[in-house]
């Protein structure tokens, strides 16, 4: 029998809907999504247990690893408000775990924590949980300055979520550092953004790069002119798609702005016609 693959979980949050729990957050390393990728649904839980304030969730193929202390600090933001109130009663008669959790959550979400005994033990560890989290963070973009370092006048980025963006690295001149994804909602085409203004400091640099999101694909659309090349690895579980060329799991490719320029759509993108055909799962 094939071992369970386990998940450790932060920022995660329990549902229940349609008669049936979810869980969601980010994970550090899904045999099929990829490292540090976020999970929105998962199949069918088959046995769970709470103990030492870590929630194990179980289903077919794997396990996942649910710290209390680092459980989302702001649950249920879209979840509508008479939902939340009657998510607040779910373990009125119940002790099972996974019911008072999402009744907790409820109460958190609610601002009303002082009339959940649990919930009020939560947020009490996710003081430590937080800072925990804060640190790893921290670590987690050290790390990635020191990989962009090796570049000169690049970015870097390791592509796990494609649709929301993941933490890029910039190496241009002098300066080294990252920065986290926006999303741009467009009519027709949403879009990821990274963007620096060069104005947190003196002789700070300037940077743009963007692209359109498809499920396993990304096609660059502006790229300032002072990135000679921009490192991407792949840390999803299969193969994704850099403008033209294939990156497979685990690989790492280099990219020009001839290769960008490749990948650019055509101005009518602009104008409410179509930008390109998405790729199938």
């Amino acid at each position: 029998m094939m071992e369970k693959k386990v998940v450790n979980m932060s920022n995660w949050e329990l549902y229940f809907y349609n008669g049936k729990y979810n869980l969601e957050g980010l994970g550090d390393k899904h045999p099929k999504l990829g490292n540090n990728v976020y999970i929105t649904y998962t199949t069918p839980v088959e046995k769970y247990e709470l103990e030492q304030d870590v929630l194990t969730y179980e289903t077919k193929n794997t396990i996942y690893v649910c710290p209390l202390k680092y459980m989302t600090t702001h649950p249920y933001g879209n979840v509508v408000e008479f939902y939340k109130e009657e998510l607040m009663h779910f373990a009125d008669d119940s002790e099972d775990c996974l019911d008072r959790i999402i009744a907790a959550s409820a109460y958190m979400a609610m601002k009303k924590t002082e009339e959940n005994p649990f919930a009020q033990y939560i947020e009490n560890l996710q003081k430590a949980g937080q800072a925990e989290l804060i640190e790893i963070e921290n670590m987690e973009k050290e790390r990635l300055c020191e990989i962009v370092k090796q570049y000169e006048n690049s970015v870097y980025m390791e592509v796990s979520s494609i649709s929301s963006g993941n933490i890029l690295a910039y190496h241009i001149g002098d300066c080294i550092g990252v920065i986290k994804p926006s999303v741009h909602v467009g009519m027709f085409q949403d879009s990821i953004l990274y963007l620096k203004y060069g104005i947190e400091e003196e002789n700070d640099c300037r940077l743009d790069f963007r692209y359109f999101p498809a499920r396993q694909s990304l096609t660059t659309y502006s790229w300032s002119d002072n990135i000679e090349q921009a490192v991407i690895k792949n840390n999803k579980g299969r193969a994704i798609r850099f403008n033209d060329d294939f990156i497979e799991p685990g690989e790492i490719k280099i990219f020009t702005p001839d290769t960008h320029k490749q990948g650019l759509v055509s101005p009518d993108c602009y104008n409410g016609k179509s930008i390109f055909k998405l790729d199938e799962e």
